[in-house]
């Protein structure tokens, strides 16, 4: 089992009204450290006294880092696929969950934390918070409130409850993780973990690769866990004796999942989907433009063409491309024509995630 011990160092305790200032994370493999990843992040507003002396973290150092979103594909990459530790993990969980979501991502993962895992595989302390639990276990001294020194002390503390237990008490303390019952016949380990939190498109297939089920989603890989849980419900419920593999295809937005998905729909038709009608459009005709959203890397956009009140298609563009109609039409992958696509437009106008450019 994978374990990211993570940290964060935040302008207060409200999500949404405080920010992040520092990140720590160390990835656990086989009980020994891997990997361990540490950043600065620009608050974009100012650190409080208390903070400032508490951490030691100062204004010239956060100024000089990037904002969360120019870190946020590092964290993920980080977090997927493993279970997400840290020392009060609800805090430091929900406060990244929180940014991740700002940018339209989303954090789905498995949960323990030290706090809790400590009173039980080490129980009868006189504290458990961070700094007087590695002293009263006799283990190695850190940097107090600074975000790599507390992720590696809770590391060091799921180290020896490991030890101590062994993993399979340790993994009774986690929250949130449920092993998928429909495994694919093709799989041979949880290749699930290969799967990104990344918007896209799963094709479920079946023994001769024949589309068995499809869906779009905004995170590719909850999708999947959700999909793949249970074999007494579900759009797989009755065919998953004949799953052999799941693939995917990452879409850079849900908007463009949501476009792809109708048309799968309308030229496969699987038998595990229950619709294959795109939904109706009964407003007013939506003037021309190109809805440019997030791409499938960071170096990367998508845009998605409106004109004559239909969706011809879309494309991927560089970020540092200037958006030219005719080079854009030259791109475009295109969707069959005279399928009302209209629909799923609408609610992205009203969405941040995307940008309207009038033709």
């Amino acid at each position: 089992m994978r374990f990211a011990v993570i940290d964060l160092e935040t302008t207060g305790g409200l999500p949404g009204r405080d920010r992040i200032i520092e990140i720590g994370i160390v990835v656990i493999e086989n009980n020994e450290e891997v990997k361990h990843f540490q950043t600065f992040v620009d608050p974009e507003r100012d650190i409080p006294e208390f903070v400032r002396n508490l951490t030691g973290i100062t204004e010239a150092q956060v100024r000089r880092a990037p904002s969360f979103y120019q870190v946020a594909d590092t964290v993920e990459e980080l977090l997927h696929g493993a279970v997400f530790v840290a020392h009060n993990a609800a805090f430091d969980y929900r406060f990244l969950k929180f940014e991740l979501e700002r940018l339209g991502k989303s954090l789905h993962a498995p949960r323990l934390c030290t706090v809790k895992l400590a009173r039980k595989i080490f129980p009868g302390k006189s504290s458990y918070s961070l700094h007087k639990l590695t002293t009263a276990l006799d283990l190695s001294d850190f940097k107090h409130h600074r975000a790599l020194g507390d992720a590696q002390a809770a590391a060091e503390i799921l180290k020896l409850a490991l030890e101590k237990a062994g993993a399979e008490k340790v993994t009774k303390e986690i929250t949130g993780y449920v092993r998928p019952e429909i495994i694919p016949k093709r799989w041979e380990h949880e290749e699930w973990n290969n799967i990104p939190e990344r918007a896209g498109i799963l094709y479920f297939l079946g023994k001769e690769d024949q589309i068995l089920y499809v869906c779009g989603a905004r995170n590719l890989y909850a999708k999947v866990l959700e999909s793949l849980k249970s074999k007494k419900k579900g759009a797989l419920k009755n065919v998953h004796q004949g799953l052999y593999d799941i693939r995917f295809e990452e879409t850079g937005t849900e908007l463009i999942a949501q476009l792809k998905l109708a048309v799968l729909l309308h030229e496969h038709r699987p038998p595990c989907n229950i619709s294959s009608l795109a939904p109706s459009d009964n407003g007013a005709p939506i003037p021309d433009m190109v809805l440019i959203g997030a791409g499938r890397t960071p170096r990367e956009k998508s845009a998605v063409v409106v004109k004559n009140n239909q969706v011809p298609g879309y494309c991927f563009l560089s970020e540092h491309f200037d958006i030219s109609l005719p080079q854009v039409l030259e791109s475009l992958h295109r969707f069959p024509a005279g399928l009302s696509l209209t629909a799923y437009i609408r609610p992205a106008l009203q969405n941040k995630a995307y940008r309207a450019i009038f033709i």
